[in-house]
């Protein structure tokens, strides 16, 4: 009977030992996804554009992201990470016109870490994620033209 108690101590053991594993094993995969992409999670996958200007009545902002109406200037605004180079964002009020913004884009430096500290599958992560490329500039100042009256 004492043997059949060390046999089941040593299988018991054994499992604890290949659950321990797993565990770790988990752990480590897990720790590699969530740190190798590192410049999506840096920052994240809408970038903010400041616009800023002397704009003399409310004004509605259109994004790839999203529709801001009613809004002063100075605003935030979110844009698509997505086909960042030549997005355009819209600026409209009633009474006066304003110059589209046309956004460009350079390299995230945060891309670089990424692929030392990542490897190849974080450097995957975010080229799908297009965090690779972040706004060239992310600050706009904006000047209205009050529009021609019809008579």
């Amino acid at each position: 009977m004492h043997n059949k108690l060390s046999k089941l101590d040593l299988q018991l053991l054994t499992v604890m030992k290949h659950i321990n594993l797993v565990k770790k094993g988990s752990c480590l995969i897990l720790s590699t996804l969530l740190l190798s992409s590192c410049a999506t999670i840096i920052s994240g996958t809408s970038p903010s554009i400041h616009i800023d200007g002397n704009n003399p009545e409310p004004v509605t902002i259109t994004t790839s992201y999203q529709t801001y109406e009613n809004v002063n200037l100075p605003q935030v605004v979110k844009v698509k990470r997505k086909k960042l180079d030549g997005q355009r964002i819209q600026i409209t009020s009633p009474n006066y016109d304003y110059k589209d913004i046309v956004l460009k884009k350079t390299v995230n430096g945060w891309t670089f870490g990424n692929i030392l500290l990542g490897g190849l599958i974080g450097w995957g992560v975010d080229l799908g994620t297009n965090a690779v490329s972040k706004p060239q500039q992310d600050t706009f100042h904006v000047s209205p033209t009050p529009k021609e009256k019809a008579n």
